[in-house]
């Protein structure tokens, strides 16, 4: 690692979450993840919101039941005073 390029455990946090995102630049990306290879606090942090966000990804891929789906259309409808005939 160029540790002249080691971003810092407060600009590593700061960005963790954007990482996590996908949303760096790829230099950001290896700063943080070159930052994290020698910083196991940074690096267990990282490896937590990634267990978390492939959780929430995998909840958020399963398609909502009918009723809810209908109940939820049906609630829209009615707040923009749309009536079913």
């Amino acid at each position: 690692m160029d540790t002249n390029r080691d971003c810092g455990c407060d600009s590593a946090r700061e960005r963790i979450d954007i990482l996590i995102d996908r949303e760096l630049t790829e230099m950001e990306c290896a700063d943080v993840r070159a930052h994290c290879a020698s910083c196991e606090s940074c690096q267990e942090e990282v490896a937590l919101l990634e267990r978390l966000t492939d959780k929430f990804r995998q909840a958020c891929a399963e398609p909502a039941p009918d009723n809810l789906r209908i109940s939820i259309l049906n609630s829209l409808k009615n707040q923009n005073g749309i009536v079913d005939a």
